[in-house]
């Protein structure tokens, strides 16, 4: 991407239907949300398949407690679909995966991430997830499907050839800190490319979780020569942007990315990851970032 071209909003990932910029934007993960921000022409949204007794929602928590502000505490996995998208938001709805896989195939857009917990990458759930795909593979060409263990990638590419599959990659240290409480998807980079000299994924998804590296020192995961060598083995480069490690729920190690200390800051700290040579953004701040 040239350094002197904005970034798009085709380029641009919405984090979980969330805008705070947007004071009375829509809630969380709510069909609403990831609808207006299709309509608004954005590359993709990133959602969360979330199973339920009989179904899959979309939804980020296990419980619903956080999204009905204490109202309900339930798991989501003990309820039906039925159930849980009868529950109003303050702002919404929760939709059905289904659902927000049509509004997917009716959009513009071609980088819509969905994230495969790894609590998720069981067996028995990913055939029911696999099932649920079943029925979309029209859209297999609308999005990819991210933070996917080696395991996973391989049942995945066996029943669905042509899905586009990117796992998570860190930093050693990040993966040495952070890899056993994520339930061990974060790649190194030299995993990601193995796996793609097998034909196994099309993309990589970028997690820096801070700067911080071992002895002090700092570090960047985000670099030219990140970016250079995911290019050359012929895959796309996305990646969480630094507020999404400051404003996720349940931080799992305390870590605080620093280049989210503000939005100024974290605006300028895009620009130079644009210009490094990444591809795709995922982000809270979807406007702002598609102007830079």
């Amino acid at each position: 991407m040239s350094s002197t071209q904005t970034i798009g909003k085709q380029r641009i990932i919405t984090h979980r239907g969330l805008e705070p910029s947007n004071p009375n934007f829509f809630s969380e993960s709510s069909f609403e949300a990831f609808q207006q921000q299709l309509t608004r022409g954005f590359g993709g949204i990133e959602l969360d398949p979330n199973p339920t007794k009989d179904g899959i929602i979309v939804m980020h928590d296990a419980t619903l407690k956080r999204l009905t502000d204490g109202r309900d505490e339930r798991p989501v996995a003990g309820l039906t679909t039925e159930e849980i998208t009868q529950i109003p938001l303050k702002n919404g709805r929760i939709p059905t995966f289904d659902e927000v896989m049509e509004l997917i195939g009716n959009s513009d857009g071609a980088v819509s991430a969905l994230h495969l917990k790894s609590r998720f990458q069981t067996p028995e759930t990913l055939e029911r997830i696999m099932d649920a795909l079943e029925k979309h593979r029209g859209v297999f060409d609308k999005f990819f499907i991210f933070d996917v263990k080696a395991d996973t990638a391989r049942t995945l590419k066996g029943r669905f050839p042509t899905i586009r599959l990117a796992p998570s990659v860190s930093h050693p240290y990040d993966i040495k800190r952070f890899n056993e409480v994520v339930g061990g998807t974060l790649l190194s980079l030299e995993e990601a490319l193995a796996l793609r000299a097998d034909g196994i994924i099309e993309g990589v998804w970028g997690d820096e979780w801070d700067l911080e590296d071992e002895g002090g020192s700092t570090k960047r995961l985000y670099t030219p020569e990140f970016f250079d060598a995911i290019h050359k083995a012929g895959m796309f480069a996305a990646l969480v942007t630094p507020e999404l490690h400051g404003t996720s729920p349940g931080l799992y190690g305390g870590e605080s990315h620093p280049d989210s200390k503000d939005v100024k800051t974290l605006l300028e700290r895009i620009k130079e990851i644009k210009i490094a040579g990444n591809d795709y953004f995922c982000t809270d701040y979807p406007e702002e970032v598609s102007k830079l």
